[in-house]
Parts: C-alpha cells; structure tokens; sequence
C-alpha cells in the first residue's frame, strides 16, 4: 500500500509537472497568437474607418491581455508550488515561466508600438479627410471667386460686392483650420521619410494647398479691387451722364444766345442780365464738371482697368466745359460790348436834347428888355453854372467813345460821327451863353452891380437874423438835430455861391470904375461893405455848427443807449431759459444756439465799449447833464453783466444736460446692440448639418469674444454713471436706475451666450452620430446592393469567379460591419444616458441602423450564385440607362419659364448656354453608347440583340428630342429677350413722354415778359431734348415690327404698346405746339400790358403838370410856363405812336373774335377725329400676322357663307316650287325636326383629353399649369369639362369658344398631338389627344363652332332687321356691298 501510495503520489507530482507544461505550451501558443494577430494589423488601412476599426480590434485585444496576465499569475504561483515539491523539475519548470514571460513581454512591447502607431495614423487620416474637406472647400471657393460677373449698374455692383465680403467673411472662418492643417502636415512630413512615395505625395498636396490658399487670397483682393473698380466706374459713367446732360444745355443755350444780337438798349440790358445768370449757373455747375474729372483722374491714379475710357469721358467733359465757358467769356465781352455801345449812344441822344434845349434857353434876347435884368443876368449866372458842371458829360463822353472805338473799330465811324456832332452843338451852345452874358452885363452894368450887391446884402441880412435866432430854436430830439444840420449844409452851400458872387463884384466894380472914375468912392464902399458883412457872418455859421454837432452827439448817445438796453432785453429771455432738449440731438442743437448766440453777444461787446467810451468822454468834459450820462452807462453796464451771466449759467446748465443725454444715448446704443445679441442667442438655430453647426459655433465663440470686448464699453457707461451721481446730477437717480438696467441686460446676455453654446455643443454631437449613422448606413445600403444582385454570368468559370468575389465580400462586410456597428451603438448609448435632449431620435436611429444590418446580414446568407450576364453587357445596360436619366434630368432642367424681365432672361439665356455646354460631354456618352452597340451586335444574336437595338434607340430618339427641345427653347429665349428689351424702351420712352408732359403742364404762370421768354427757351430746350430722343423712338419701333413679324406670342400686346408709344409721342408732339403757340400768344399779352404799365405811367406822372393851377405871376413866369407846355406838347405828339400800337389788338384777342361760342366742341371733335385716324393708321401699320390670318380666314369664310347662302336660296326656291304643287305641312314639319337633330347631332363631339392651361390672359400667366385629365365635350359654342365618361361632375366651368381659334402646335416638342386654343380674352390651354386624326378632329370641330357662334349671332342680328336688310346698296364707287358691311364701315 504504502508503495502503491507512493507510486500514486510520484505519478500525480509527474503529472501536475506535466500538466504544468502543456498549459505553458498552451499559454504561449495564446500568446503567440495574439501576437500573430497583431502583426496582421501591420497594414494601418487606407481611410479613417478602417484605421479606427484597426483600433478597436487591438482594444478588444487589451481587454484579452488582462485575461492573459491571470493565467501567468496562476502559472507562475503553481510554478513555485512545482519547484518546491519537485526540486528535480524545478530547472524545466523555470524555463517554461521564463519562455512565457519572453513572449509576454515581446507581445506587450508589440502591442504598445502598435498603439503609438494606430493613433499616429488615426491622426494622419483625421488629418487627410479634413484636408480631403478643405481642399474641396478651397475649390468651391475659387470657383466662386473667379466667376467674371460684370455688374451693368451701381445697385447691381453694390451687390455683387456685399456677395463678395460674405465670401471673404467665411474664407477668415476657415483661417484658423488651414493653419492647424499646415502646422500638423509640416510636423507629420517633416519627420517622415523623404523617399516614402506617400508622404511625397502629402507634401504636394500640403503646397499645393498653401498655393491654393495664397491664390484663393490673392484672387479675392484682386476681384475685390475689380468689383470696387466696377461700382467707382459705374459711379462715375452715372456723373458723367448728369455732366453731359448739363454740358448739351449749355451749348445749346450758348448757341441760341450767339445767334440772336441785341438791337436796343433794353434787349442788351435783358440779355446781359440773362448772361450773367448764365455764367453764375455756369460757376455754380463748375463744382459738378470738377467732381466729375477729379473723381476720374482718382480712378485713373489706382490704375483702374477701364482708366483709358475713363480718362477719355473726363478729358472730352473737361474740354466741353473749358470751350462752353469760353464762349460764355466771349458773349459776356460782346455783350457788354454792345451794351456799352447802346449805353454811348442813348447818352449821346439825352445829351442832344439837353444841349438842343440849353441852346434854345441861350438864344432868348430877353435882355433886350431892361425890365429886372438883375434877376436875368443872375439867372444866366446860374446857366453859366449849369453848363460848366455838365461840360464833365461831354468828357466822359468823349472818353467813352475813345475806349469803344479801341474795342469795336467796325463801328469807328458811327461813333465818331456822334462825338463830332456833339461837340459842335456844345461848341455852339457855349459861344452862344457866353455872347448873352456879355450882352446882359452890357446891358446896364451900373444898375446890375448894384443889383448884385443889394442882392448879396439882402441875403447876409437873412443870413444874419437865422444865425441870430438859432440860439432860440428848441432842439428836442436826434431828429431835430438832424434837421437843424442839414439846413446848415445848405447854407454853407449857398455861401460858396455867394462867395463866388462876391468875388465877381471885384471884376465889376473895376469895369465900372474904368467906365466911370467919379463912381470909385461910392462903388469900392459898397464892394467894402459887403466884403466886410460876408467875412464877419463866418464867425457864427461856424459856432453854430459845432453846437448843433454837439447836440447830436448827446442825443446820439441817448439814443444808442436806448436801443442796446432794447437789444439786451430782446436777448435776455434766450439767455435766462431752461430749454435743453429732449434727447441729445436736442442738446447739441440747443448749444448750437447758445454759440451763436453767445457769438453775436461777444461781437456786440465792442458795440456797447464805444457807447461807454462816448458816454464817458462827455461826462469828463463836464456837460452839463453828465448825472444823467453816467446813470445811463450805469445802467447799460449793469444789464450788460446781467446778460452775461445769465450767458454763463445757460451754458453751464446744456453742458450738464449735454452729458446726462450723452450718457443715455451711449446707454441706449448699448441696449440696442445687446437686444439684437440676444435675439441672436435666443434663436433655435440649430444648423442644418454638422459644417453649419461648426460654422455656427465657431460664429458663436466670435460673438463670446466680442460680448466680453463689450464689457469694457460696459464699464465705461458705469464709470460715468457713478461720476454723475457723485456730483449729484439732476438726473442722478435715472441714471442709476439706467445702469443697473444695462448691467441686469449684460449678465443676462452672457447668460445666453452660455446656453446657446450649450446647445450647439449638443446640436454638434448629435450630426456628428448622424453622420457617423449615414455614412454606415450607407456603407450597408452599397454593400446590399451588392448582396442584393440577380446577375447569374454566363458561363462556369464566371459564375465561379463572382462566387469568390461574394464570398470574400462577405466576410470583408462582416468583419468590418460588426465593428462599426458596435461603434456607433456605444456612441448612441452614451449621448442617450447622458440625457441628450433628443434622445428618442438617437434611439430611431439605433434601431434603424440595427435593423439594417440585420437585413443586410440575412440577404448575404440567403444569396448563393445570382450572377447573370457579362460585364460588358451589364455596363452597356448600365451606361444607357444612365444616359437616358442624364438625357431627362436635362429634359426636366428645360423649364417653359421665359422670364419676367430683362434680367431673368438675359440669366436663363446664360443658363441655357452652360446647358448647352453641358449637352457636349452628354453627347460623348451617347456617341459612346452607339460605338459600344455596334460592339454587343457583332457578339450577340436573337432577343438580346433586339434588346440592345432598342435600348440604343431609345436613347438616340431621347438624345434627338432633347435637341429639338434645346433648339426650341434657345429661340424662344431670344425672343423673350427682345420682347424685354422692347418693354424696356416702351417704359423708358412713356416715362420720359409724360416727364416732358408734366414739365410743358406745370403751373408756372410768368409776371412779366422775361418770364415768358424763360418759358419759351425752357420750351425750346423741350423741343432740343424730343429731337435727341427720336433715334430711340425709330430703335424702339423697329424692335417691336420686328418681333411682330417673327410672329412673338405676345404679339397683341407689342401691338398695343406700340400704338401707345405712337400715340403718346404725337399727344407730345401736339402737346409741345400748343404750349409754344400759347407761349407766344401770351408773349404779345405781356408785352401788352408792359407798354401799358409805360405809357400809364407816362400819363401819371403828366396829371400834376395838367392839373396845376400856376399861370404865372410875371412875365417871365408865363414865358416859361408858356415853354414847359409847348414841350408837353411836343413830348405829347412823340408818345402818339407807342398809344396807336396799344390800341391794336393782340392775337390773342383777335383769335378770341374768329372763335364761335361753340369753338370748344369744335376743337374736341377735331382732336377726336385726329386721334381716331392716327389709331387707326398705327392698327394698320402694326398688324400682327394672327390679325392677317384671321382676316384671311374671315375672307375665306364670308365665301363660303356667301356659297352656302346661294345654295341654300337655290334649295329653298326648289322647296317652294314643290310645295306648291304637294304641300304637306305635317311631313315639313317633321324634315325640320330632323334636320334640327341631325344638326344638334352634328355640333356634339367628346373625348378624354390632356390639358394644360398656358395664360389667363395676354398678359398674365395661369397659375397652375401642369397636365391634367379631363373628359371633354363640346356643345355649340360651349367646351365642357367633366371628371370623367358619366358626365356625373363638373370639373371646371366650361369655355365659350366666341372668338377663339384652334390650331396645331407644332413648336411644342415635349408631347405629341397637342393642339392649341387660344381663347377671345387672350386665354391659351394646350390639349393632347391620342393620335393625329384625334387632334385634327378637334381643331376642325372647335373651328367651325367658333365661326357657327358668329355666323348664328350675325343671323339672330338679321332677323330683327327690316325685310329689305338684305339688298345690296351701292357705294360711291358703284360697286355693290351687302347692307352688312355698309353698316360696318358706318
């Protein structure tokens, strides 16, 4: 037993040894495994998924490793246990453990490079996905860079530049992604090898993205530079048009003032003015034209790429002006030329008539009578006088004659020929008064002196007693004062008269003394005498003089002072006010007030330091009412300081309100700018896929950045809030109140900000699954689609080949598809336990994603050997049907939209032309598609070759009706285009006809000739404008025949727009020759009533003459009375003539008399008449070929009726003739019966019909216009429409056919035997029928039941005419026409 046992004990130890080493060997082939497994991922995949699947297959192999690590712990505890009860196997024992932990450590070593390197490529294909992304981006963005769109107005640039900033706005977002891309792809090539094919290819890929980045830049800032070129060239051509507008008015009224010369004094003057005013609207305008050149000469210094045209419109505006106001220097030098000439001439005139009566005034032998010859010869002293101071008119006369001959030697002569005569008349009129004077002194020069001296002594006696008694006068006011002096303004002047008298008895008493030595006592005391009384009478005219100039020096003062306390007064009420306004605008305007007036009150300082000073100098010189003086400078300085305090405090009191409304707008701008953050973050935009969603938070953490930024201007409100509570502003409890409403509305705002970015996160996350879900998905729908094939192959080695293919397929799906799956599940139930607010979406898309592999998992186990039919038949299959999507996808793009402006066409034009292009490459496929057939029908025979004839057929037929259609909608696009442009002329023409209407129509009512001659030139430039823009008219006119003769479905209309244009354009013409014959018309009025407003005058100012009662007192009076009535008289004859012209009618007073009571009728019948000829002219020069055909169908028509109605007399006649012999009224009656249901029979017809409703009128397109069925019935004139053959409802309401026309239409090349309706309103359906003859029928049927609605309404119109309605008269031309048509042209 005891060997038994110890056998048993030693086979049990061999056997745990044993055992011992085959778990060692069982653990290392474990280990080995897994190491084999992970040298199997020595391929780290060609894209992120399968690197990321790598991943998670060595995360699975980590979580094996831990089961691993228990079983070495075990080995290595049961290896001690071993070597301790068997020391002989301890040795072998500890080799095992030793060769387990070598491969474990080398299998750890392994795994842990294998990690580094995993998330190395992980990273890399992060890395070249995004790159993948951007640089597609990059693409993108360069294409819509490089688009070359030309704007052709300045809100069409303005747009395409904001365009262009949202462009450079997203590329700045993207800025920070290109430079991680560039950092991370430097750091990756730079430590790779330069040889590696790969990372080659990197490198160029990473240079040609920083070149793509610096091209994209470069690209933006040079079309930006374009686009800003663009908008400052489109500005620009908008001033240079205002600019030559202007310049074509000057030059015509330049040229119109050039050819009319002044022919009087007046028209000189009135030109001359008109002129000036010219040239200051000239002067005024100069600032536009230096606008315009500067502005140009600025585009031509940025090097602008149209600066050549540029500087071409600016040098031809600039010289147009330089030539304009050049000629304007020249007309104003000619003008004043004549109008110096006319002035020379009038002058010459006037001093004739002065010389002619002076002359007549010298030749008067009154001294003959020595009757007062005092008086006579101080009278002649006074005409000596008169003449001597008038012989400067003579001078400058003369002098302006020397200076015209000089400037306009062409009238040389006729100039000189007046100087020369007035200068004999005034050498006549001199010798003349020199000869009386000498006669009259001749006369009796004893009694004359004595005269004279009496006369002088008289007078100083006067003198003398005024002088005297000046002291007495009471001088009250400045008024007085003023008075006083100019009286003695007067006597001074009569004393240098008197002196000069005085000085002429010296002259005297000498010839008297040499004629009389006896007289000399008596004669030189007189002459003493006078001497003596006339030097002794300066001394008071002087004293009086200073007194009177101090009396109104003192009541100056006084007065001044009164007025400045009235000025200060005024002023007072704006100084002392309270007013600051309500807002600071209010504010600032208010201290705009204050500085001016502040400004006026500091100019007046000067104003009241003179007053002070005068008031202050009288009171130092002592006068006698210097209290009084010094009160009232008291109290003007008093008020004064007043004023300028309350100066001081008004400003005091705007600069606090100044501040506190500052404040509150600052506060305001803050608010409205937070209020807008917040309606952004309080928005539950989301974004529509994950690059939005980024985009978005990337936009978000900007606004973070700035809404910390703002905290700053934040602070900044607070700091001057608190500054105006501590110095306890008015407002200092509104302030705060403020403040805090703009702190609560900050930290709210930031609040948001944090919840937004909260929710976009989350928004985030969950594309980021979205994608990762339909991305697998489909992964899964491509790899059911492979799974789910029916293609058998056509032979063994085929079938087997795709047998293989699906096997490894499979496995590849499997291996691949699980670890997806389990991915994108974690991800799932991850975002759903952590709450994700749209975690029941999460879990459909679990669902859907596991229910989709578990699909493709079946259909992969039950297909087997589906594979059917060779590669090259299958890709001929393959191809032609991706050509015939292609070809009706590009069917589909073919809208029937024409566009409804010029600009929607001219894009659909372009549009069409990039389809066109895109036809090209389809045009390859199917010229590849027929190379690929004439292949497959050399190899196959029978049903397949049939199969492959009609696929190619289909597709060839498809390609030629997609060409057709191609062809088709490029002309009508043409068309449409015209048809545009036409409208477009239409509207410019009609807007600038009624401008001119509106100008030839305003209210402005002239005051006097000037006025109308203002209107009459204003009118003329109308008529200068109208004769520029008839080459528009002619443009427009042939643009519009032009499409009515290409037959243009808005036909109609152009015809109408046209008769309206022409139309228009005559009201115009008509309207322009009505104005300019009233305009002259009331020309001659105003002229009229202006040599009335003279003559009236003339009469006036004769009444007093007329009405004097003076005859004279003397002799010499009533001879001179007897004069001034003989020259009334001769002025009264020379104003006989300008009173005969007045009593002449005007024109429009004689047209007044031609007109009858009834002349309003009249004109209104003839302007009718005129209209209705000018239509009806237009009807027949625009007629639309529909309207020609029409008429030639209605040609066609009248015959056959005309034929019918003969035959059907005929019938009739016949009829009668065998009722006379057989009447039998029951039989007739029942023949009519019959043939009133065969006829009824006869207008029924119905069909299923397809129907498209086109236009609802001739200018307005259906609202809905698809193809839909209808069951059809036409009944007489009627066209029903039912749901279906019962006829149980009513589809739509049915249509009169009164008017219309059916026809063929053949441009219609989508379907087939359609046919076309176009109603009398302008309405247009499209019907399709099932064959030709099906839709000739229709045509035919709808044609005659709209000719039978007529032909019946022209019988029911017969009927209720007389017997004898139907004969024939005859015109004036002896041809005969039915009564009809003679009612119709009547």
């Amino acid at each position: 037993m005891r060997i038994a046992e110890e056998k048993r004990l030693g086979l049990s130890g061999t056997y745990g040894v044993k055992t011992f080493y085959l778990e060692c060997t069982e653990t290392v082939t474990w280990i080995q495994d897994k190491i084999r497994i992970v040298e199997s991922t020595a391929d780290l995949g060609t894209d992120l998924s399968s690197v990321m699947i790598l991943q998670r297959k060595l995360s699975g192999l980590e979580r094996d490793l831990s089961a691993i690590q228990t079983k070495l712990d075990n080995l290595e505890g049961e290896a001690q246990q071993l070597g301790a009860n068997h020391p002989a196997d301890a040795k072998g024992v500890r080799e095992k453990v030793d060769e387990i932990h070598s491969v474990w450590y080398d299998l750890k070593e392994m795994l842990k490079a294998r990690d580094e390197k995993m998330g190395e490529a992980a990273e890399l294909q992060k890395f070249l996905r995004d790159l993948d992304h951007f640089s597609a981006w990059l693409t993108r963005t360069q294409k819509a860079v490089a688009s070359e769109d030309i704007p052709e107005s300045i809100d069409e640039a303005e747009q395409l530049l904001n365009s262009h900033q949202t462009i450079k706005e997203e590329i700045d977002t993207y800025a920070p992604e290109y430079a991680h891309m560039r950092d991370y792809g430097a750091t990756v090539t730079a430590s790779a090898d330069a040889t590696d094919p790969q990372y080659m290819f990197l490198r160029e890929r990473l240079r040609a993205l920083d070149q793509g980045w610096a091209e994209l830049q470069d690209m933006w800032d040079q079309k930006h530079v374009r686009l800003s070129q663009a908008l400052n060239l489109q500005m620009f051509n908008r001033d240079s048009r205002q600019a030559e507008i202007l310049l074509t008015n000057q030059e015509f009224h330049l040229a119109k003032e050039e050819q009319e010369q002044p022919r009087s004094l007046e028209e000189a003057e009135r030109k001359m003015k008109s002129h000036e005013n010219f040239i200051t609207t000239l002067q005024a305008n100069e600032e536009k034209i230096t606008g315009v050149v500067q502005f140009a000469e600025h585009l031509c210094s940025e090097d602008h790429y149209a600066s050549e045209r540029i500087a071409d419109k600016a040098e031809q505006i600039q010289e147009r002006y330089r030539v304009n106001r050049e000629r304007a220097i020249d007309l104003l030098e000619r003008l004043r030329d004549s109008l110096a000439l006319f002035q020379f001439l009038q002058s010459c005139e006037e001093l004739k008539e002065w010389i002619g009566d002076k002359l007549i005034t010298a030749q008067d032998e009154t001294y003959r009578d020595a009757k007062n010859i005092h008086q006579k010869y101080t009278r002649h002293q006074a005409f000596e006088s008169e003449i001597a101071s008038n012989r400067e008119r003579l001078g400058r006369i003369q002098e302006e004659a020397q200076l015209l001959m000089k400037d306009r030697p062409e009238d040389a002569e006729l100039i000189l020929k007046h100087v020369r005569e007035l200068q004999a008349q005034w050498d006549e009129l001199d010798r003349t008064t020199q000869e009386k004077g000498q006669k009259l002194f001749d006369a009796n020069r004893q009694q004359l002196y004595e005269q004279n001296v009496d006369d002088i002594d008289s007078w100083m006696t006067n003198l003398e007693r005024q002088v005297l008694t000046s002291g007495e006068e009471e001088i009250h006011d400045l008024t007085s004062v003023t008075m006083l002096m100019q009286r003695h303004t007067v006597i001074e002047d009569q004393m240098v008269q008197k002196a000069s008298q005085v000085q002429s008895l010296r002259s005297q008493a000498d010839q008297l003394i040499s004629i009389d030595p006896t007289s000399e006592p008596e004669i030189v005391a007189k002459k003493q005498q006078v001497e003596e009384r006339f030097a002794k009478i300066r001394g008071p005219l002087q004293e009086r003089k200073e007194r009177l100039e101090q009396q109104k020096r003192v009541h100056q003062f006084v007065r001044d002072v009164e007025d400045e306390k009235l000025w200060i007064a005024e002023k007072m009420p704006l100084a002392l006010s309270t007013e600051t306004g309500n807002n600071l605008m209010g504010v600032q305007m208010q201290m705009r007030k204050h500085e001016s007036l502040s400004r006026e009150i500091d100019n007046h300082d000067v104003r009241i330091e003179d007053i002070l000073t005068v008031g202050q100098e009288m009171i130092d010189a002592g006068h006698e009412r210097a209290p009084e003086f010094q009160g009232l400078c008291d109290e003007l300085q008093q008020r004064w300081s007043v004023l300028q305090e309350a100066m001081k405090q008004r400003r005091a009191l705007l600069e606090e309100a100044e501040r506190a409304h500052k404040y509150y707008f600052d506060a305001s701008e803050a608010e409205a700018w937070m209020g807008e953050q917040e309606l952004y973050l309080m928005g539950d935009e989301r974004g529509r896929d994950e690059q939005s969603a980024q985009n978005m938070l990337k936009k978000h953490e900007a606004l973070e950045h700035a809404v910390e930024d703002y905290a700053a201007v934040i602070r900044q409100l607070g700091d001057t809030s608190r500054q105006l509570i501590s110095e306890q502003h008015p407002d200092s409890e509104q302030v705060g109140k403020r403040q805090s409403q703009v702190d609560k509305q900050y930290a709210s705002l930031k609040d948001l900000g944090g919840e937004k970015r909260a929710r976009l996160e989350e928004t985030l996350k969950l594309y980021m699954l979205n994608r990762e879900i339909d991305d697998l998905e489909q992964w899964i729908a491509e790899r059911e689609v492979v799974a789910g094939s029916h293609e058998l192959g056509q032979d063994f080695e085929h079938v087997t080949m795709l047998r293989d293919r699906f096997r490894d397929f499979a496995r590849d799906t499997q291996a691949i598809g699980e670890a997806r799956v389990d991915a994108a599940n974690a991800v799932a139930d991850s975002l759903i336990a952590a709450g994700h607010s749209d975690a029941a979406t999460i879990a459909e898309w679990k669902d859907n994603l596991n229910e989709a592999w578990g699909d493709l998992l079946e259909l992969m186990e039950t297909r087997t050997q589906m594979l059917q039919a060779s590669w090259e038949l299958h890709k001929f299959y393959h191809d032609c049907k991706e050509v015939l999507e292609h070809i009706r996808e590009k069917e589909t793009m073919l809208s029937d939209e024409l566009g409804r402006d010029a600009q929607a066409v001219a894009q659909l034009q372009r549009k069409h032309q990039n389809y066109e292009t895109d036809l090209k490459s389809l045009a390859v496929q199917v010229h590849a598609i027929q190379e690929e057939a004439a292949k497959l029908h050399a190899a196959y025979a029978g049903d397949r070759a049939r199969e492959i004839e009609e696929r190619e057929k289909e597709v060839l037929e498809a390609w030629r009706n997609l060409q057709r259609t191609c062809d088709g909608r490029r002309h009508r696009l043409l068309d449409s285009s015209d048809y545009f442009r036409f409208l477009n002329l239409y509207r410019d023409l009609v807007s600038w006809i009624e401008g001119i209407l509106r100008q030839m129509e305003n209210g402005d009512k002239p005051r006097d000739v000037s006025g109308v001659e203002l209107l009459m030139n204003n009118h003329q430039s109308l008529r200068a404008e109208i004769d520029a823009r008839k080459e528009n008219f002619t443009n427009c006119i042939n643009l519009g025949k032009d499409l009515l003769h290409r037959r243009h479905f808005h036909s109609l209309n152009i015809k109408e727009r046209l008769i309206l244009l022409c139309e228009a354009y005559d009201r115009m013409q008509d309207k322009w020759g009505t104005r300019w014959d009233h305009l002259n018309l009331i020309l001659e009025v105003y002229q009229f009533a202006r040599d009335a407003a003279v003559a009236e005058q003339w009469l006036m100012a004769q009444e007093p003459y007329l009405h004097a009662e003076d005859l004279g007192d003397s002799l010499d009076n009533v001879e001179l009375l007897i004069k001034k009535h003989e020259a009334f008289l001769k002025s009264l004859a020379a104003q006989e003539d300008r009173f005969a012209a007045l009593e002449k009618l005007t024109r429009l007073e004689l047209r007044e008399q031609e007109r009858g009571a009834d002349y309003k009728i009249r004109d209104a019948q003839e302007r009718e008449q005129r209209q209705n000829a000018r239509h009806h002219r237009y009807e027949e020069e625009f007629e639309t070929f529909e309207e020609k055909d029409a008429r030639s169908r209605e040609k066609d028509e009248r015959e056959r009726r005309d034929k019918e109605e003969r035959e059907r007399s005929e019938q009739e006649k016949k009829r009668q003739e065998a009722s006379k012999t057989s009447p039998s009224k029951g039989r007739q009656q029942s023949d009519i019966e019959g043939t009133s249901k065969a006829a009824g029979s006869e207008d029924k017809f119905e069909s299923n019909l397809q129907r498209k409703h086109e236009w609802e009128s001739t200018v307005m397109k259906a609202t809905h216009r698809s193809w839909n069925s209808f069951f059809c019935v036409l009944e007489g004139s009627s066209l029903n429409f039912y749901k279906d053959t019962k006829k149980s409802k009513v589809a739509e309401s049915p249509l009169s056919l009164e008017g219309s026309t059916a026809e063929h239409a053949q441009d219609y090349t989508k379907r087939k035997h359609v046919f076309r309706l176009k109603l009398n309103n302008g309405g247009l359906y499209l019907f399709q029928a099932h064959s030709d003859t099906e839709m000739q029928q229709w045509v035919e049927r709808l044609n005659a039941a709209a000719g039978g609605s007529a032909r019946r309404e022209r019988e029911e119109k017969a009927r209720t005419m007389p017997a004898g309605g139907t004969e024939r008269v005859k015109d004036d031309g002896g041809k005969k026409k039915s009564f009809f048509s003679t009612l119709k042209r009547k």
